[in-house]
C-alpha cells in the first residue's frame, strides 16, 4: 500500500528571498547545460533532463 501526503509549505519573506535567489541560479545553470547540449559543442550528447 502507498501513502500519499501533501504539504503546504508557507515562507517567510527572507526564505521567500532566499527561494527566489536559490531558483533563478537553477536556472541560469539549467539554461546554460541546455545551451551547451545544443549546441553540438558535444556532439552525441542527450539533452539535460529531469
Amino acid at each position: 500500500m502507498k501513502a500519499r501526503f501533501q504539504y503546504r509549505f508557507y515562507p517567510t519573506d527572507r526564505q521567500r528571498h532566499s527561494l527566489a535567489q536559490l531558483f533563478g541560479c537553477v536556472r541560469v545553470v539549467w539554461n546554460d547545460a541546455l545551451a551547451v547540449s545544443r549546441c553540438g559543442k558535444y556532439p552525441g550528447t542527450l539533452y539535460p533532463s529531469l
